[in-house]
């Protein structure tokens, strides 16, 4: 057979196409894809991003431990957070889209919509490579995509601080349970400090298993026992204990 007659539809269809597969697969995978499985919080993707740059790597992902998926072709690497590296990125992020910017980006990684991780690293790399970047400028997809998930965190910021209600325990302290598709408790903290700044309060997401509480001080990151989660959960229940001195405080807020 003439290697013409590749070319003059002679070769069989299916092995025609089969032939092309594996010519187009083999090409794909010359190159060797990083993924980059972080921790899980922002600082631990913020230390990822500095990797990313510090070691130049092209093909690359960012994934938490639940959704990485083994690939033959891609070599994983576990990153350790860093608060020096992320606090360069940060800085840097801040200097380069303004600190608007910057928060926007923080408000698109709490969405924890899976896949986040690397639209915001594109979104970070298409930044540096800009001479003079604008946050006002969604022309670029990655930067597009990141507006429109920040307006959906933003909204739903908003929605909580307003709607948000609490329930009077038997402790002298005010709970509210909170079940949101975002992680909020971060953005919103502050802002119930300010406006009960004389009441001890705890409100906790259901979701995530952690809450924050305030003292009439500070604000401290707790995580309940399973039996003080039933309490809280129970809708019949209104009047509950309890018993923080069980719990785990983990940072101030």
């Amino acid at each position: 057979m003439k290697l013409h007659s590749l070319y003059n539809g002679i070769f069989p269809k299916m092995k025609r196409n089969l032939f092309g597969k594996l010519f187009n697969f083999n090409k794909k995978h010359t190159t060797m894809n990083t993924i980059l499985i972080y921790d899980g919080s922002f600082t631990g993707f913020l230390s990822a991003v500095y990797k990313v740059f510090d070691e130049n790597l092209k093909e690359v992902s960012i994934v938490k431990p639940k959704h990485f998926v083994p690939d033959m072709f891609s070599e994983s690497v576990k990153v350790a957070s860093s608060e020096i590296y992320a606090k360069r990125v940060w800085n840097s992020l801040e200097i380069k889209t303004t600190k608007h910017g910057a928060n926007e980006l923080y408000k698109a990684f709490l969405s924890e919509i899976k896949g986040t991780e690397d639209v915001l690293l594109r979104y970070i790399m298409y930044v540096y490579a800009s001479e003079s970047y604008n946050y006002t400028d969604l022309s670029n997809v990655n930067a597009l995509r990141v507006s429109q998930v920040a307006r959906m965190v933003t909204r739903e910021m908003n929605h909580i601080q307003n709607y948000l209600s609490f329930k009077p325990s038997n402790n002298g302290m005010d709970l509210a349970v909170l079940n949101s598709n975002f992680n909020m408790l971060p953005l919103i903290g502050k802002y119930f400090k300010r406006k009960y700044p004389n009441k001890k309060w705890l409100i906790y997401d259901q979701r995530r298993n952690y809450g924050l509480y305030f003292n009439t001080k500070e604000i401290d990151r707790i995580h309940l026992s399973i039996d003080d989660q039933l309490k809280i959960y129970d809708k019949n229940n209104p009047i509950f204990y309890v018993n923080l001195e069980n719990s785990q405080a983990e940072v101030n807020c």
